[in-house]
């Protein structure tokens, strides 16, 4: 299983805040089971869902199988319809402390 972040952001015209669209996409997904539903795209954990709505910007956190089937559930999802979405192949800060000490043994 893989660490993965899913970072975006959007216009402010584009943000639900101000566009009807995207806000009545945004509301669509309050009584949905989210991880039911990304679990059939091997989503196998949302670990954290984070937003920062004046800077038009999010950053969830999964564990999953594949990352083009991320691709795909933010697609289907209307994830990526509004907005410009990177899937980023994340370790935690203790993996990285221990390939450190194996590259740079002190």
């Amino acid at each position: 299983m893989a660490l993965y972040g899913i970072s975006g952001r959007h216009t402010t015209e584009a943000c639900p805040l101000n566009n009807s669209v995207n806000a009545k996409m945004v509301l669509g997904t309050e009584n949905m089971d989210i991880e039911k539903i990304a679990q059939g795209y091997k989503i196998n954990k949302i670990v954290g869902q984070y937003h920062s709505a004046l800077e038009h910007t999010f950053l969830w956190i999964v564990e999953a199988e594949d990352p083009h089937l991320i691709q795909e559930f933010c697609i289907a999802g209307g994830i990526a319809s509004f907005n410009e979405v990177k899937i980023i192949p994340m370790i935690t800060f203790e993996q990285v402390i221990q390939t450190v000490k194996k590259v740079n043994p002190q």
